[in-house]
Formats: C-alpha cells, sequence, structure tokens
C-alpha cells in the first residue's frame, strides 16, 4: 500500500510500523485541534469600545477613504476623490464588483504601489484570473511601470 510512496513495510520491520502509525497520530490531532480552534468562534478583534463599534455601524456615519484618507458619502460606492472602491458591499455586488477589480488593476499598471515579488505576482495572477485573454496586455503595462521609483506618499487624485 505504501509502496508508491518509496516506504516498504515488513512484517518484521517494527520499528517502522511504529513511527508510521505515530506520524498519523500525531496528523490526526493536529487536525482535531485545527477544528475545535475554528469551531469554538471567533474572538472580537475590535479594539474599540460599544460607543466607537455602535459609531461606525451608524448609517450616516462618513465612509473614509482606505488610500487618500478623503470623507465620502455614506452611500457611496467609490471615492470621489482617487476611485478606491469605498462602500460596505461594492466587492459583492455584480456590476460595482467589475470597477472594483478595474480599479486593483489600475493601480497595479500605474505603479502607486509597494513592490515586492510578492505583490508582483499577485498581479500576475489577478490578471491571469480576471482577464485571460487581455492579460498579456496588462502584463505588458505592469512590467512596463516597474522601474519607476517608489509611489510618492499620497496617491494621485482623480479630477
Amino acid at each position: 500500500m505504501f509502496a508508491m510512496f518509496g516506504v516498504v513495510i515488513r512484517a518484521s520491520d517494527s520499528e517502522m510500523l511504529v513511527g508510521l502509525i505515530t506520524i498519523i497520530v500525531s496528523i490526526l490531532y493536529a487536525l482535531i485541534l485545527l477544528l475545535k480552534r475554528l469551531t469554538t468562534g471567533p474572538v472580537s478583534p475590535d479594539p474599540w469600545d460599544a460607543e466607537t463599534a455602535a459609531k461606525l455601524e451608524d448609517v450616516n456615519t462618513q465612509v473614509l477613504c482606505h488610500r487618500c484618507l478623503v470623507p465620502n458619502e455614506p452611500l457611496a460606492n467609490f471615492c470621489e476623490n482617487c476611485g478606491a472602491p469605498v462602500g460596505k458591499y461594492t466587492n459583492y455586488l455584480p456590476f460595482p464588483q467589475l470597477f472594483s477589480i478595474g480599479h486593483a488593476l489600475r493601480v497595479g499598471a500605474d505603479g502607486e504601489y509597494r513592490r515586492s515579488p510578492m505583490t508582483v505576482l499577485g498581479y500576475f495572477l489577478l490578471a491571469l484570473a480576471e482577464y485571460t485573454v487581455f492579460a498579456p496586455v496588462y502584463w505588458y503595462w505592469l512590467l512596463r511601470r516597474m522601474p519607476r521609483k517608489e509611489p510618492s506618499a499620497h496617491p494621485r487624485s482623480v479630477e
């Protein structure tokens, strides 16, 4: 049975059998601990008090853009200044989600982000997953902007 993994167990080789059973029991124990941790419920990650949490959940609270920190209307889907998605459900709604993904890809093509090999790989994979046919065009623009300096502290504003 284990010959396909290169492990041959003989009836006389009891140490190998005990080691294999120990490994299997350890893996099962780790899986049980993982399932127990996942089912016990999350610990609240909110660092603020109940009053602040209530203000955040209020419908009339202004939304701050995560990219340029400009206040937006409570029901806005995108930032009025830079076009970043700021709506609570923007990434869940089918039509606005297209614009949200487009914004993420534009950020990659503009080069206004902190570059690392993992980030560039992420942009390549996102382009491949979303726009398989047009991915090479996006990759061209992504790589064309790579030699540029690091982005400035404030992103460009859309006027």
